[in-house]
């Protein structure tokens, strides 16, 4: 599960930056010019979609950890469809 130092491999979800207001009437934020922003992962969990908010410190570590899960996905897509071209030809070759 884990890549380097402890930290997982791979990592189901999208890293998004959300932009927010507060909710403090003196606050930069309250004309809605400079929204507060925060960098998440943003991911699907018992049929809610759910984000956790990422440290400075996470946010390349978690992109590259969502590409590598993109990438595997994409294989494992590819991989089934060839495997179903396979079984169809194999079908109509009867």
């Amino acid at each position: 599960m884990a890549g380097g130092q402890g930290f997982p491999r791979m990592i189901r979800g999208s890293v998004v930056v959300q932009r927010r207001r507060c909710g403090k009437p003196n606050c930069r934020c309250a004309a809605g010019e400079q929204l507060h922003e925060s960098t998440v992962l943003s991911y699907f969990q018992d049929g809610r979609n759910r984000t956790l908010m990422l440290a400075s410190d996470e946010i390349a570590r978690v992109r590259a950890a969502v590409a590598r899960y993109r990438a595997a996905l994409a294989k494992v897509e590819a991989d089934g469809s060839d495997g179903l071209g396979w079984l169809l030809a194999r079908r109509a070759g009867r």
